[in-house]
Formats: structure tokens, sequence, C-alpha cells
């Protein structure tokens, strides 16, 4: 599909150009707390801890129902974790339970829904890590339930989050662990991450996951590199004063159309027109860094955003592509990619969108969810990004962070 940018298929890119360089490959030991650089208080991450999550959960709109079905999409993530500590994303089902039922389907492909091993465990990996850290599991804790889980996909993620798309969602990762202990185990890692992804900013001001092959950057992996620096700023890294700016500039420099954002400059070129999933990216991306939130850009984003509130609801219509013959092609906006930043951009930008969107997001989530057998507490890969490349694993991750965003972060009034 020419609009499919979720995971772009970078698989020779991310062995040859983005290897995380052996000096992070280690975890630093905890040493006397007095030793420690002090940490500021977080800015980004939120209540995840009892008692202040459920007291943030109830204002922000959760409920109990929707924390039964985030510790039922934990249990099915680790159930099928590996023994390494990541989650393969098109092997997981020999991790199935066959006492529960048959294997769980819905396994992870290539980048247009080709047939192939899905390359990009890593990134999915880390975004099932994220998963556990929003909902406040600290790792090796030998009193967490998921201490072991997230303790062993953290070190997984220390050696094999080389690649475009794990870089920054391994950032993210490292820096919401080290806010959450505080102890300096992952302090170097967080900033080793964080200084990859701030290294590859482009000229335009932006990220490319293709940079060193197509000029420009791209919305989407720009969003994910904004996301690991604003989670890093938690644990003391210092963004370069002019980068919010710089992106702004970037996001300024795209194609719109009725709120829509084009992927890159010059998308057209490459086969990319404006979509509605790029327009929730930008919004998040502004929210995040704090910046052109007053411009009449973001608000068209966000008008966009607030009309395509969550709805479990698919279907398909075979068409005739230009070039590649007849296709079936989704209708309606069943994207749980696009949810989890939607739920990011109204969350931040609250204004009463918050309450409308989280709202829709719980009824779509809630009735989805697999309730029986093998598969359950995780959501079928339907959406276009989850069915085409992400599959059951990328699915369950979104669906888990997406109801946790009422404490996963931090109002601007709560910093």
């Amino acid at each position: 599909m020419a609009n499919a940018q979720t995971f772009p298929n970078a698989f020779l890119y991310t062995r040859l150009v983005f290897t995380v360089p052996l000096l992070c490959s280690l975890v630093v030991a905890a040493g006397d707390d007095d030793a420690l650089p002090p940490l500021p208080e977080p800015a980004l991450l939120g209540f995840r801890r009892e008692p202040e999550r459920g007291k943030v959960l109830a204002r922000e709109g959760g409920s109990r129902a929707t924390e039964r079905a985030v510790e039922a999409g934990l249990d099915w993530l680790a159930r099928h974790q590996e023994e390494h500590g990541g989650w393969d994303a098109d092997g997981f089902a020999g991790r199935c339970d066959p006492e529960r039922g048959d294997p769980c389907a819905g396994v992870g492909k290539g980048q247009h829904g080709e047939e192939i091993p899905c390359p990009f465990d890593g990134a999915i990996g880390a975004l099932a890590t994220l998963a556990f850290l929003g909902h406040g599991h600290l790792p090796d804790d030998a009193d967490d339930p998921y201490g072991e889980v997230v303790g062993r996909a953290l070190r997984h993620l220390r050696d094999a989050a080389g690649g475009a798309w794990a870089t920054p969602l391994a950032a993210t990762a490292f820096a919401e662990a080290e806010a959450l202990e505080r102890k300096g185990r992952w302090l170097d890692l967080a900033h080793g991450f964080a200084e990859q992804v701030l290294s590859r900013q482009q000229e335009d001001g932006g990220w490319g996951y293709a940079a060193p092959y197509r000029p420009g950057s791209d919305v989407p992996y720009t969003a994910l590199c904004v996301q690991a620096l604003a989670a890093a700023r938690d644990v003391g890294f210092t963004l370069p004063q002019e980068l919010p700016a710089q992106v702004d500039a970037f996001l300024d420099s795209l194609e719109v159309e009725g709120g829509r954002l084009a992927y890159l400059v010059d998308g057209r070129e490459y086969g990319y027109t404006p979509t509605a999933t790029n327009a929730h990216l930008a919004a998040t991306i502004r929210e995040l860094l704090d910046v052109g939130r007053d411009g009449d850009r973001h608000r068209k984003h966000l008008r966009l955003v607030a009309g395509k509130r969550p709805v479990w609801k698919i279907a398909f219509q075979e068409v005739n592509v230009p070039g590649r013959g007849k296709m079936k092609v989704q209708l309606g906006s069943l994207s749980m990619y696009q949810w989890w930043y939607g739920a990011i951009a109204s969350f931040h930008r609250d204004g009463g969108s918050w309450a409308a969107y989280y709202r829709s997001a719980k009824t779509a989530l809630t009735g989805s969810q697999r309730k029986t057998g093998c598969d359950a507490g995780s959501w079928p890969p339907v959406g276009t990004y989850e069915r085409q490349t992400g599959g059951r694993v990328f699915a369950t991750a979104l669906g888990v962070l997406i109801l946790e965003q009422p404490y996963r972060h931090r109002r601007r009034d709560d910093r």
C-alpha cells in the first residue's frame, strides 16, 4: 500500500547503519546513591504507582474495566515473551500453552504484508516493554509480578536494539525504567540511546528512517524520536534549545490537505499522499515539545483527531491501484497505531477532547479484547498496520499503552 508508513522495510539499513555502539551494551551497576547525579523530577512520566495511579485513573476517565483490560494484556504479553527477553512478532505461537486451546494467530509480516519473517522484532519488543513500564512495573523487583519479565526485556533491548525503529523505542524504555527506578542502573543506557537518536536529526529539523538513502525526514520516525527525547529529559538528558523550533519548521514544510499531513517533503513523488495518521503524529510531536501549539496547522490536526475517535469497525473494498492491479483496501480508520498517537495528543491537549477520545477508546478496546483461549488478553491485528506488519504482539502492546494513557504521562498542570 502506498501509504503504509508504520515500519518501512529498512532491514538492510537496520543492520548496516543503526547498530548501537558496543559502549551502550553494558548496564551500569547500581553504585553509591550519593555518587549518582541528581535527577530532575519527572516532567513527562506519569503517576504509575499506587496509590497515585488509582487517583489519576479515576480523574482521567479510567475504570476497573480498563485496568482489567490492561492487566489481561500484560498477562498475554508475559506468557508470550521469549526466553531471551524479547518478543517474536511472527513466532510467538511457539510460546502458546496447548492446555489453553488453539495456538494464537495473527503473525507479523513484511512492510506491505509480504509473507516473510517480520523484520521489526526489536521495535515491537520495545513497545511491549513500554507496556509493562507504563503500568509501573519495576525491572528485577522480586515483589513485582512482572519484575523478571521487565528485567529480561530491558537486557534484551540493551543487546538487540540496533535498528532505525528499535533505537528510539529502546531509548524511551531505558529512560522510563530509570525514571521509575531512580537507582542509576539504566542511566547510561538512557543517555547513550538518546544521544544516538539526537545525532540522527537531519538538516531539515526532523528524523528520517531512510535518511542515508533518501533525502529528507519523515513524520513517523520523527514522532518516535521526539517521544524518546521527551522521555530522556526526565532523566537529565539535555535537549538543544533550538530543537523544538527546528522540528516545528520541519512539520510546517509538509503538505497539508484538510488537516491531513504528508509523510515527507515531496511525498507524492514516492507514492505518499497526506494522511490522517500523520496528522495524529504531528499533533503528538507538537504537544510533547510544547511548540506550535497555537498554530493553525496544529488546530486543524487536533480537529481531525477529535473527529476520528476510536471505533472498532472495519470493512474492505477491492479497488484498482495504479501499477499494482486489484487490491483489497481498508475502509474506515481502525488503526491502533493511529489511536495510540491520538490518545497521547488528546491527553496533553485536554480542553475537553481527552474525555471524549478516551471514552471511545475504552469502548473500542475493552469490547474487542479476546476473553478466552490462549489469546485471552490480546487484541486481534485487524487494523491496517497491525494486520499488515506488526501482528498480534504489536496490536496488544498498543492496546495496553492506549488504556494506560491516563497515568502513563503527566499533564502540564501536574509537573
